[in-house]
């Protein structure tokens, strides 16, 4: 009977802090994508502010990085208030680089 008091109280004390959570705390805000195909150096853009966003990189590809010289890159930082998303291809003569960026606001 012991056991079955604490399974209910912890049930009740958990259901209660789940409801006092706000149903809006996290929301969508967009999904964002840069390419660059066969020309070495970065494309960025600006996504949201960081002060009331979180962006991650949601998708990353890179094709034809068959010689030593190419690779592809994708990364997003934190730069000025905003959030930025960047493709860069090294030395490149076939190669391409896919980045996309989702973020929320939290």
């Amino acid at each position: 009977m012991n056991i079955i008091r604490k399974i209910s109280t912890t049930l009740i004390f958990a259901s209660l802090a789940i409801s006092a959570l706000p149903a809006g705390a996290v929301s969508y805000n967009g999904t964002w994508t840069l390419h660059r195909h066969n020309t070495g150096g970065t494309t960025q853009t600006p996504l949201r502010p960081h002060a009331t966003n979180f962006c991650y990189l949601s998708k990353v590809g890179v094709r034809e990085t068959d010689t030593s010289t190419e690779s592809g890159i994708c990364r997003i930082a934190r730069s000025g208030s905003d959030w930025r998303l960047y493709a860069t291809l090294g030395r490149s003569s076939d190669n391409d680089v896919f980045c996309s960026a989702t973020c929320y606001t939290n």
